[in-house]
């Protein structure tokens, strides 16, 4: 019904669009080319007997799209082309020997196009000899490096109230206004309104499949159901919503069109149709259950990673309404017991309404891993010092992907490089030469001696530091430069402040402020074995700098005596002073550097993102020996915790270690507890725990409760395991779908 069933028929359209407005503005060649990806986008419901809400996409081969996140291809973003696809399925078509040859060419044609139009090429070649230097290539699976380039626009958070207030009849009128008081940014405007009424169209389409679906239905209870969705379709087409479930299915339509994952704090946003509903009694909070676990299952349908949705914390509108609204998040959450997506967040403050604070750790205790627990009492007020915003700002804090933060509907917070910090250090001890491939790809910052001061190599290590996190502040601003020239955005400009009120996309100075974080993997492996070479090197004089680096290219064959040193070193984690002070002094170094590129580049802010998702599996794959003790190609540390099985004294000495860690500097980072399912039914215990954590300064936690046993069986007997849940870092994932380096990192986690 949506989608014509000649392949590429959509694709082939959207670059004759393309290709017919190159020399259009930039905002009116975007919107015709939406025109002919978005209606033809869609398609029917996944389930005609159940489901609640209408929206389901089909992500063109070739589009436009803030994060194109295709299965077998990195991230992209803009105008993107999905090239392995696109030569596989015109393979498979020439097999066939069905198609004409010219329509054949025509495919070809297009493909060999987009090879050079799409936004990552153009970005790529836009890199200095310096960049190139610094940034591996863009493989960070597969290729070894320091600092790697991301492209993706991620973590768009869509001001959903702003939706609800306008309808997108409302939206348009505004605009149209605005083409009166700002006639210089009238294409933008006319652009976005032409947009809109592409949502306008898709809501038309599905009002006929209700037609259709309700002439065939037989049960009469869900032709109410597909009556009410029928309904809301057609209110949502030209007014603004009026109950929740109207607002659930606009929001839907909004974030599916435009690509965006976050579903952001939806308590908030969402509390007033809620109550509003009960009291006119339109609704049961039964029913308001299912229509949230209905849209959670297109969430996790759709987009198979980054989604988070949040409640609780401060700056909600109607904390008392968005309460409740959350406790039917958490229910919904419960219905929903073995999926993964979207992240359900709960920001907590200690003042919050126990209700959902017990609510959630009853649900964390039957291994669910959701809600994720961040802490607003610690959280506001790091935002506000590592953004330099204010208070009501930094209220509106949202986090997203892995957890990175973001000011939501006011910045952008995406990483677009991500840095392992350990092969930073490898390259200190190796004059910039990467000792795995012999290729230089860091600074050379001198020969290592015998006559060199622990703090010749600290200063060393923090000059490789600078230069890569000031790789990943010109390659940001590169991105956003090359995303302003190429495109607007333009449903998400829409929903961000400023930008219809400046008449200025995203990226042309409509947003309030312009972010961006970088990933940075291994830090506790990097403080850990600066500890080793402390202790053991220099104050120990067990062996010399020499010995050291020869054991490390040997990955210590036959330096097992000196490896058992280095491995009895102080670690993090433990609250030892000596380890946890150097930890302090690596995180401020990386913080401070990339947080100074405020200073040399047009953003408001960039900052480091202390987060994991199982990428400390595939770094460390690219990484040697290191000087804590780890052989090479060991995964690397997860995140700011210990690293495994190194948190000796206990989780209060854990705890104690992770909160010394300034969290005023950066834009989030994550703390793994894999607790027992006997501890983690001992309530009074576990609360005091996280409530000692939370009042030391934790800012966030990633619970998994499991029983260490079910681990360790289920790398046996995968078949029995299907269900079981665990939080790899940034992400959850069910256990036995795991690779097997990333399931024996997880299973050597202390459990507590």
């Amino acid at each position: 019904m949506f989608k014509e069933n000649r392949p590429f028929q959509r694709e082939l359209r959207f670059t004759k669009a393309y290709q017919q407005h190159m020399s259009s503005d930039k905002a009116i060649r975007e919107y015709e080319c939406l025109k002919e990806q978005i209606p033809q986008s869609y398609r029917t419901l996944n389930n005609k007997e159940k489901d609640m809400f209408a929206g389901r996409i089909e992500d063109a081969l070739i589009g436009f799209y803030p994060i194109f996140a295709g299965s077998d291809e990195l991230d992209k973003t803009a105008y993107c082309i999905n090239e392995h696809k696109c030569q596989t399925l015109l393979a498979n078509m020439q097999a066939e020997g069905i198609y004409e040859e010219a329509y054949l060419n025509e495919i070809r044609d297009m493909i060999s196009f987009w090879q050079e139009e799409n936004t990552v090429t153009k970005t790529r070649r836009r890199l200095t000899p310096e960049l190139e230097q610094a940034l591996t290539g863009d493989n960070y699976n597969t290729e070894i490096g320091a600092c790697y380039p991301l492209y993706r626009i991620a973590g768009i958070h869509l001001d959903a109230k702003k939706l609800f207030r306008y309808g997108l009849n409302g939206l348009m009128e505004l605009l149209d206004q605005k083409i009166i008081d700002k006639p210089e940014s009238e294409p933008l405007y006319r652009a976005m309104i032409g947009t809109l009424e592409l949502l306008q169209e898709v809501c038309q389409l599905y009002v006929d499949e209700m037609d259709v679906l309700i002439s065939e239905c037989q049960s009469e209870e869900r032709t109410q159901e597909l009556l009410l969705m029928k309904q809301s379709l057609m209110n949502i087409r030209v007014q603004r919503p009026q109950t929740l479930h109207e607002a659930i299915q606009l929001l839907t339509i909004y974030m599916l069109s435009n690509g965006t994952r976050e579903i952001g704090r939806l308590d908030d946003y969402l509390c007033e149709f809620y109550v509003n509903d009960l009291k006119n009694g339109t609704i049961t909070r039964e029913f308001a259950v299912r229509m949230v676990v209905d849209f959670f299952g297109i969430i996790e349908e759709e987009f198979t990673r980054d989604t988070r949705a949040i409640i609780g914390g401060f700056g909600r509108e109607n904390e008392q309404a968005a309460d409740e609204f959350a406790l039917v998040v958490l229910d919904a959450l419960e219905a929903r017991p073995y999926n993964y997506q979207p992240q359900v967040s709960l920001r907590y403050y200690k003042a919050m309404d126990q209700r959902l604070y017990d609510r959630s750790l009853d649900i964390l205790a039957k291994g669910r891993t959701f809600p994720i627990l961040y802490n607003d009492d610690v959280n506001i007020k790091s935002v506000m010092n590592a953004m330099e915003v204010s208070q009501d700002m930094a209220e509106q804090y949202a986090f997203f992907g892995c957890g990175e933060y973001m000011l939501a509907c006011k910045s952008i917070g995406t990483p677009n490089a991500l840095i392992n910090l350990a092969k930073v250090l490898e390259l200190t001890l190796n004059n910039g030469i990467d000792p795995l491939t012999g290729k230089k790809i860091g600074l050379e910052t001198g020969e290592m001696t015998d006559d060199m001061t622990f703090d010749d190599i600290m200063t060393r290590y923090q000059t490789q530091v600078d230069y890569f996190a000031d790789a990943a502040g010109s390659f940001k601003e590169l991105v956003y430069d090359v995303c302003s020239e190429e495109s607007s955005f333009l449903l998400a400009s829409i929903l961000y402040d400023d930008c219809i009120h400046r008449g200025k996309a995203i990226f042309d100075g409509g947003i309030e402020h312009l972010g961006g974080t970088v990933e940075t993997y291994g830090n506790i492996t990097v403080s850990d074995s600066l500890c080793a070479i402390k202790q053991v090197v220099f104050d120990q004089k067990k062996f010399t700098m020499t010995h050291l680096l020869n054991m490390l290219k040997a990955d210590f064959v036959g330096y097992e005596a000196e490896q058992k040193a280095l491995l009895e070193a102080q670690k993090f984690g433990n609250d030892y002073d000596e380890a946890d002070d150097l930890a302090v002094r690596a995180h401020e170094g990386i913080c401070h550097a990339v947080k100074r590129q405020k200073e040399r580049t047009r953003l408001d802010s960039l900052l480091v993102v202390v987060i994991n998702n199982s990428m400390n599996v595939g770094m460390g794959n690219a990484t040697g020996a290191t000087p804590d003790g780890r052989k090479a190609h060991v995964y690397l540390s997860n995140a700011n915790g210990a690293y495994n099985c190194c948190d000796k004294e206990g989780i209060t000495a854990l705890m104690k270690s992770m909160t010394k860690l300034d969290t005023s500097i950066h834009a989030g980072a994550n703390q793994n507890f894999k607790f027992s399912t006997d501890l983690f039914r001992e309530r009074a215990k576990i609360k005091m725990l996280l409530g000692g954590f939370f009042a030391l300064g934790g800012q966030q936690t990633n619970i998994s409760v499991v029983n260490q046993k079910d681990l360790e069986d289920a790398l046996i007997h995968p078949e029995n395991h299907e269900n079981l849940i665990v939080r790899v870092g940034g992400y959850t994932a069910r256990f036995v779908q795991l690779d097997a380096k990333t399931q024996q990192e997880i299973l050597a986690r202390t459990a507590y």
